[in-house]
This record gives structure tokens, sequence and C-alpha cells, in this order.
């Protein structure tokens, strides 16, 4: 039994496979794929290494991989940036709500933990689950990003609980799971998702 659940966002509560999928009517399918391209290719992922660590970086760094995928006008790439970090882009998986409320009731204490590079909380209202969060912590508003330990220890402390009662809830094996290094237990969701069916949250239920 846990005393708190720390949840990562993107991928685990919230799909982030479709976020861009509004600037498709916009600047039209074959933008958005080229896009896809270069952020995702091993250069873009490389170059989004540290983009979490503030608004501005963050910014920085996707514009700019955004304009390489063109060159596009500054009114596309802004199109695309808006959608990325438009909160009501990012839609919560069916069982985010469900179960994030049962663990309140249950006297949990919850946070969300995430390597983000804008405000998410106006997306967690939508869910309807920014109320019943005792924390969110954000790497863009602490300078620092996971793996690094001290964010884990940051979010714990916020949480008024030692890692050690506290289980984070992720789903990349080297960011979420370096929440082992501040001896916190790690439950890490599979790969494979449908944003149709539930993202498998239920299991952190048995868990804690």
């Amino acid at each position: 039994m846990f005393d708190g659940v720390l949840f990562d966002f993107s991928g685990t509560l919230f799909d982030d496979r479709s976020v861009l999928d509004p600037a498709r009517e916009a600047v039209g399918d074959d933008t958005i794929t080229r896009v896809l391209s270069v952020v995702d290719s091993p250069e873009g992922i490389e170059a989004r290494r540290g983009c979490d660590v503030s608004h501005e970086r963050h910014r920085a760094v996707w514009t700019a991989l955004i304009a390489e995928a063109g060159p596009y006008s500054k009114e596309v790439v802004g199109a695309i940036y808006s959608a990325l970090t438009d909160p009501a882009a990012w839609k919560p998986y069916p069982d985010t709500a469900r179960v994030v409320t049962a663990l309140h009731e249950r006297g949990t204490r919850i946070g969300v933990l995430s390597n983000i590079g804008w405000d998410i909380r106006p997306a967690l209202a939508d869910a309807g689950v920014l109320d019943v969060l005792d924390t969110v912590v954000l790497s863009c508003e602490h300078g620092v990003e996971k793996p690094d330990p001290t964010l884990f220890t940051l979010a714990c402390d916020k949480l008024g609980l030692a890692p050690g009662s506290v289980l984070y809830v992720g789903d990349d094996p080297v960011k979420d799971g370096a929440a082992v290094k501040v001896g916190m237990p790690v439950y890490l969701l599979p790969t494979e998702r449908s944003a149709a069916d539930d993202r498998g949250l239920d299991a952190v239920l048995r868990l804690a």
C-alpha cells in the first residue's frame, strides 16, 4: 500500500498522439506528417533534449524544428505550435478521471509530475481532476526535468511524503523509471495503447 501516487502526464493520463490533429485542418495532413518526421527523427529527439526546462526553451526548440520541416511561414509555425500547447487538444484517457478520483476518495495523496514546456493545469481542469490533485510539478517551472532525481524528490516533498511511500506511474523506462533513484517504487504502463480504450490505470488502484 502507498500513501501517495504521482502520475506522468503525456502518454500516461493524456493521449499524446493526436494533439496536432486540430492543426491539420489549418495546414493540411502533408505538413503535419513532415513536421512529425522531423521532430520524431533521431536528430529531432536529440534537439528536444532539455527543451522542457522552461517555457522559452520549449517554444524556441519546437518552433525551430517545425520551421525546419518546411521551411514554413511564421503563421504556419505558430499555428502548429499553438495546437501542440493548446489544453483543449490534449484528451485524457477514458480511465483517467475515474482512477484519479477513486484514489482521492480513498484518501491517497495524488500529484502529476511532468516534463513539459507549458502549463498543463487547464487540461487537467478540463478533465475534471485538477481539484483533487495535491500537487502539480512541471519541469518548465523548476528548470529541471526527468530523469534528474531532483524533480522526483521535489514532488514527494510537495506531497509531504517520503519517496518510498509514493508510487510513480509513467510510460518511459528511462525518464519515469529514474524515480527509483530516490527510492520510489515505479509502475510503467505498457507501450501499446489506444485513445479509445482505457490506459490500464485501474492497475494503479490495485497496487495503491
